[in-house]
């Protein structure tokens, strides 16, 4: 591995001095998360992703994911289970092998890519330098807790358009999202906290194992406080964390929603067959308030091109009476419309919003 090492930092040290003034032409600069001003070409043909949601944001604004040769295993999954494969089916052939662990990277994988652009995560500083040190451009993107999420996801709107050329149509898919927060924050605004349910947002669940999501520090705060919420679980240390049983029936949630990353369902709550626990005594199951979250070009419940309308969906959830004249059939119709060019059929609405698990809306 040292001597593979030396042969890259060698080829791109000669690279960079070969580089002429008409070559320099044909890059563009963009500044990334960091701060660091990243140069890359003004025509990007081949980029790898770290980033799970990412891949829906480069759809929205380029109308395509034909430059993504390289993706997160996450990726490559949510676009097969949701719409994506169907609308850019070029997504499916991103090859994932350069993904070690999470976000760790295998650099023999990578190079093979032979990406014009890395995107990462900023925090994966070791990977960061890995890449820049094989003589790869890297733009790293960050991910906050609470509010500031979105304010991250506009920046990653900001960099896509960039590197697209398109930062006309970034701005476009910044300006509805704000509408749509700014929307559902202003009606929220008018609910009583003691109207607001109780949630719990679970990520795993498994024979002696209840993982939960929604602490203040994670970025599914936003939406789960926007839609008009408490979370139960918002002073989580780290936003994220392993509970026990007894932990849920203490804060017995009203609401439950279920994340995608697993193969949850609300029937194998209602139907209290999980070994070792007993969800029959929580309010959310009682009342039957346990809800799948919707997965489109990815995961709803994460930054991604789709993020503002889990704030009706889920305000709709939360307060059923308060936002009935929203329709969320409309909604996504009309977003897929704008936003992708894609007239969506009775049963892809159904299949984005789980209609069969979580009922009409």
């Amino acid at each position: 591995m040292i001597d593979f090492m030396k042969r890259v930092l060698v080829t791109s040290a000669v690279s960079v001095a070969l580089i002429t003034p008409a070559m320099a032409e044909d890059t563009r600069t963009v500044v990334d998360q960091r701060g660091v001003e990243v140069e890359v070409p003004k025509v990007v043909k081949r980029m790898a992703v770290f980033p799970g949601p990412l891949p829906s944001v480069v759809f929205a604004i380029d109308g395509s994911t034909k430059s993504i040769v390289g993706a997160h295993d996450w990726s490559v999954k949510a676009a097969q289970k949701g719409m994506m494969a169907t609308m850019s089916p070029e997504i499916l052939d991103a090859k994932t092998d350069f993904v070690e662990s999470k976000f760790d990277v295998n650099i023999e994988e990578m190079l093979q890519l032979d990406p014009d652009v890395v995107l990462a995560w900023v925090s994966k500083t070791d990977t960061i330098a890995a890449l820049e040190a094989a003589g790869l451009p890297v733009i790293a993107i960050n991910l906050s807790g609470g509010v500031a999420s979105q304010d991250d996801f506009e920046e990653w709107l900001r960099i896509v358009g960039e590197l697209f050329d398109n930062k006309e149509r970034a701005e476009k898919l910044a300006t509805m999202q704000r509408g749509i927060i700014s929307e559902v924050k202003d009606r929220v605004a008018e609910i009583d906290q003691a109207e607001r349910p109780r949630s719990m947002l679970i990520w795993k669940i498994g024979k002696g194992l209840i993982e939960v999501d929604g602490g203040e520090a994670n970025h599914h705060y936003f939406w789960l406080d926007g839609s008009g919420s408490a979370s139960v679980a918002k002073d989580l240390a780290g936003g994220r964390g392993k509970v026990s049983m007894e932990q849920v029936l203490d804060w017995n949630p009203e609401v439950i929603y279920l994340r995608n990353w697993n193969d949850l369902t609300p029937q194998m709550l209602y139907d209290n067959k999980i070994e070792g626990q007993d969800w029959s005594q929580i309010d959310a199951v009682k009342n039957r308030r346990v809800y799948k979250v919707p997965l489109g070009v990815y995961v709803w419940s994460s930054p991604n091109a789709e993020r503002a309308l889990i704030l009706k969906w889920a305000a709709k959830r939360n307060h059923p009476e308060k936002f009935a004249d929203i329709s969320m059939t409309k909604v996504i119709t009309d977003f897929y419309a704008e936003f992708f060019g894609y007239d969506l059929s009775e049963a892809e609405i159904n299949k984005i919003l789980h209609l069969d698990m979580n009922g009409e809306l």
